[in-house]
């Protein structure tokens, strides 16, 4: 009876790889769709914004469109109104590649999905029976998993680096909190594996109008992360990548039994 229900109750969870691959679902988890990796919407004033926690299928588009509300009153709709923007979560920086604002992402607007494609962060949308744990520690070093936990593998592990830098097994990452632009945040839930990013590099978001998109980098977008309680202090102001030594880290855990369990499908 128990183990009928947690089959009737999974949870739903959704992955991205900050690659234009779509990572995978972990073993015994069963994959539902893959997608684009969907932020937030602007609506035109620091009222109107809403968005997804990243770790949750919303988060996770099946098809990427510039534009894709329509604002109504009681009288009449827009189909595509000009102050609307979709965000979406751009590719992240490769392993060393420190000089990746300047050089990887490009400033100018595109017009057509297939330009920006290549620039875009893909996701997948998974069902398991077993929660995953997020640990966060305060030191420079990875989280260890509680008792009777272990690690799981980096859903993206099977996307090389273009670089050539060594692709990393388990998911060890930094604990992000939020992003902002502007006058608007976005956060991450700290128990969601969307807190615990893979790379540490700054998050670029594709801004999408129905003009076309642009990728924004700039000093009106910041990324918040938790810091940890050592490193050194002394300057306030530093090098982004350089800063990677004051941040908190992170390791994604689940139950060593979960990938011999697997959601079935039954008949009526």
């Amino acid at each position: 009876k128990a183990a009928e229900n947690i089959q009737l109750n999974p949870y739903i969870v959704a992955f991205h790889s900050q690659k234009n691959q779509p990572p995978k679902c972990l073993e015994g988890m069963t994959e539902l769709w893959t997608g684009y990796s969907f932020m937030f919407v602007d609506a035109g004033s620091d009222a109107n914004k809403w968005s997804q926690n990243l770790g949750e299928a919303g988060s996770c588009m099946r098809a990427f469109r510039k534009e894709f509300f329509s604002e109504c009153s009681s009288e009449e709709c827009f189909r595509y109104p000009e102050s609307h923007r979709t965000n979406w979560l751009a590719i992240a920086a490769e392993p060393g590649e420190t000089d990746f604002v300047d050089r990887s992402l490009p400033r100018r607007r595109f017009k057509s999905k297939s330009d920006i494609d290549k620039y875009l962060s893909r996701c997948v949308v998974c069902e398991t029976i077993f929660k995953l744990v997020v640990v966060h520690t305060k030191t420079e070093k990875q989280a260890k998993c509680p008792s009777q936990y272990v690690s799981v593998l980096n859903p993206s592990r099977h996307i090389p680096n273009k670089n050539g830098a060594p692709v990393q097994e388990y998911w060890h990452g930094y604990s992000f909190w939020q992003m902002s632009q502007g006058t608007y945040g976005i956060g991450q839930n700290s128990e969601s594996a969307s807190s615990c990013l893979l790379y540490y590099t700054p998050t670029p978001v594709s801004t999408c109008a129905a003009t076309g998109c642009k990728i924004s980098v700039n000093t009106a977008s910041r990324n918040f992360w938790q810091l940890n309680i050592y490193g050194e202090r002394e300057e306030d102001l530093k090098p982004f990548f350089e800063s990677e030594e004051n941040i908190a880290r992170c390791t994604v855990c689940r139950r060593p039994e979960a990938p011999n369990f697997k959601i079935v499908e039954y008949d009526n």
